[in-house]
């Protein structure tokens, strides 16, 4: 019963979309990954003094270097280091801590670790309280998919995240998208589907630039463009997202809406596997068969892969392995 009073409260809240733009998780996600190690010195300086705004930067460069590598970084401390920092700014009001504190919560359930489930309703009631739009998107995903402590309810899950898309946020798109996909609370409808990820994707939502993009390539619900499946998949990668990188770099090796260049897909599945966070471990080199190139055309691959993954302030890359094509 709780849960549905506070459903009526949620579709209540007037949400300011400039805000929640100006504090969307994707620009402090970027700009915590442009942060140098003279800039990360400074925020710790000023987050032990007690500033909430570095304590919430310094938290989430933690959980970027804890998402590179779930494991490791439990083993480095780099995932305790994130949770202490957000919490911080978290336990001080700040909405988007208490967002992301709820987010690296879910995600510890990948490593096995299930303690913080308990509190991420309470985190993310807390920060859509403050009229933080991402928030609301996450409370819905959450009744969409279950687990850490949510039951699947879609008939909490949907409200909340036409809420959010209505509101401006480019995410809940994706979400209700992939209702559409998979039935998940309506009747399954690829079409529809596809209204609501072309809806994201002209937001900038990289996920459902991805998932249009497949759709277009693929005419599942569209009519099929492999042109504009390869600028909705340029779009995509460019913004880091990995699943994009390799299906660009797929259509590179295929020639499918562009024309074929070895050069380029290696260069991007470089840049889809430095970029890849899935714990599960899928590597697009190791699954599209790019023809054995020359050395120097590796070199030259990884160099400019390299270049884009500095620009876009990634760690670098190593070469591939090579041997010598017959």
């Amino acid at each position: 019963m709780y849960k549905r009073h506070l459903l009526v409260f949620i579709l209540c809240l007037p949400i300011g979309i400039a805000f929640a733009q100006l504090n969307s998780p994707g620009a402090l996600r970027a700009s915590a990954r442009a942060l140098t190690v003279g800039d990360l010195l400074g925020l710790a300086e000023l987050a032990g003094k007690g500033d909430t705004h570095s304590q919430l930067l310094l938290g989430l460069s933690f959980q970027l270097i804890s998402e590179r590598d779930l494991h490791a970084a439990k083993e480095s401390g780099a995932s305790r280091l994130a949770a202490y920092w957000l919490r911080q700014a978290a336990d001080k009001g700040s909405a988007p801590a208490q967002y992301f504190l709820a987010e690296l919560d879910t995600k510890s359930v990948g490593v096995g670790d299930t303690s913080g489930c308990n509190e991420v309703s309470t985190l993310l009631d807390k920060a859509i309280a403050q009229q933080y739009l991402p928030a609301v998107t996450a409370l819905g995903h959450r009744y969409l998919e279950g687990g850490c402590g949510f039951k699947v309810d879609d008939s909490l899950a949907l409200p909340l995240l036409r809420k959010a898309s209505a509101a401006g946020d480019a995410e809940a798109n994706y979400w209700l998208g992939l209702s559409y996909e998979k039935g998940l609370g309506v009747k399954a409808d690829q079409h529809e589907a596809n209204v609501w990820f072309r809806k994201g994707a002209e937001m900038g939502d990289a996920a459902c630039q991805n998932a249009l993009a497949i759709n277009v390539a693929e005419g599942n619900g569209a009519s099929k463009n492999e042109v504009e499946a390869v600028e909705w998949f340029r779009k995509s990668a460019e913004q880091g997202n990995y699943e994009a990188a390799c299906n660009l770099a797929i259509h590179y090796q295929r020639g499918e809406g562009v024309a074929t260049d070895n050069l380029l897909a290696m260069m991007w599945g470089l840049i889809s596997d430095r970029n890849n966070s899935d714990p599960g471990g899928y590597y697009c080199l190791d699954h599209i068969e790019i023809p054995k190139l020359p050395k120097e055309q590796v070199a030259e691959a990884t160099q400019r892969a390299n270049a884009w993954l500095t620009a876009h302030h990634y760690p670098t890359t190593p070469p591939p392995e090579y041997t010598e094509p017959k």
